[in-house]
């Protein structure tokens, strides 16, 4: 089998299936606990446990982790969702070229070019690098591109020499497309943030099962309740608060209840509207954008326009325009061509309303 053809067999057939399997992947990587990527790994399966290890947790997020961010949720849909139906067109030096490119905007396998850039732009988000796989006329590495289909990240890695391979096989140099991001991706650089903010979820979420002061059950007599006793009185006082009644508790004559600390709402709301000023500031998206608001600013019409502008003009391009740099290049690409995403529709102004004209 030629590495061409191991790249068909992979994309061609299993890519579909993908979709199918993130459900089963996501819990599997949650049951494993938190991971360390190795430095020369780019895919997925050469972690190690680190909790197993080491016996601790490690500020190592993985992907799933990061989604249940509705943030990184709401950042990786307005990135690759509008990026991935703009079309990418090869142009020379002076205009676009008459004849195109099939493979820009075709796919042969089961998923769509919609698709294909979309989980490209979600590779470069969260992991820094994506890779897709080419089919090439006789199989040479001068041949033209005949196809292209994203290669799922976890099927692939990069070892300790440099080479890339796919399900643990090289594959030839001219059978791949390696894309490199703007950064190291949110797994890497933005660990120790994206770990936070989902600590915060969690602590947001218990609160709010509970909305109320850390509670001690202070016994104030001598030579009282043993051990044993002690924790069935504890077990049952939190029994008795997570009744829906639970708002009324009583508790014996030699107990008294002390509360330490006090909810603190605004702690969770500020704290949950920063994790999206900063998920907006990794990912270089406007904090408005994400309903994120700073101190000095206001979320009115005014801002959330200047933030759709702002999309347009920083943040898409900076995530699509390394893909048509790489695209551009000789091994893609013949000498004097170069690939662009078509970006005139999306930031063609409407025309403003007209109608006749009125008199005060």
């Amino acid at each position: 089998m030629s590495p061409n053809d191991h790249i068909v067999t992979f994309v061609g057939i299993r890519t579909a299936l993908k979709l199918l399997q993130d459900t089963t992947a996501t819990a599997r990587q949650r049951a494993a606990g938190t991971s360390i990527i190795s430095p020369w790994q780019v895919g997925g399966p050469s972690k190690i446990v680190w909790a197993d290890v080491f016996g601790t947790e490690s500020d190592h997020i993985t992907r799933a982790e990061a989604m249940t961010l509705p943030a990184v949720v709401k950042a990786r849909a307005i990135l690759a969702g509008q990026i991935a139906p703009v079309p990418l067109v090869a142009l020379d030096a002076d205009a676009q070229l008459p004849e195109q490119p099939a493979w820009l905007q075709r796919t042969d396998g089961l998923l769509s070019p919609w698709h294909r850039m979309l989980w490209t732009i979600d590779d470069l988000i969260f992991a820094g690098w994506s890779l897709w796989g080419l089919t090439r006329e006789n199989d040479a590495a001068d041949g033209a591109i005949i196809t292209a289909d994203r290669i799922p990240l976890e099927w692939w890695e990069i070892d300790a020499d440099g080479a890339i391979l796919v399900d643990k096989e090289p594959v030839a140099a001219h059978a791949v497309i390696l894309i490199p991001g703007p950064s190291e991706g949110l797994l890497q650089f933005a660990t120790r943030s994206v770990r936070g903010a989902v600590l915060l979820e969690e602590a947001w979420v218990k609160r709010s099962k509970s909305p109320i002061p850390l509670v001690e059950l202070h016994e104030t007599i001598d030579n009282g309740l043993e051990e044993g006793e002690a924790e069935t009185l504890v077990s049952d006082y939190i029994a008795a608060r997570d009744d829906k009644n639970g708002m009324v508790s009583f508790t014996p004559y030699a107990i008294e209840l002390r509360t330490h600390g006090e909810t603190a709402p605004q702690l969770a709301i500020e704290g949950r509207n920063f994790v999206k000023v900063d998920v907006a500031n990794f990912t270089n998206l406007p904090a408005a954008a994400l309903d994120g608001s700073l101190s000095t600013a206001s979320l009115t019409y005014s801002t959330q326009e200047g933030a759709r502008n702002e999309i347009a003009d920083y943040a898409l391009s900076y995530w699509s325009d390394p893909i048509a740099a790489r695209f551009s290049q000789d091994d893609v690409t013949p000498a004097g061509t170069r690939i662009r995403f078509d970006f005139a529709q999306l930031r063609t102004t409407a025309p403003a309303p007209t109608g006749p004209t009125v008199k005060d």
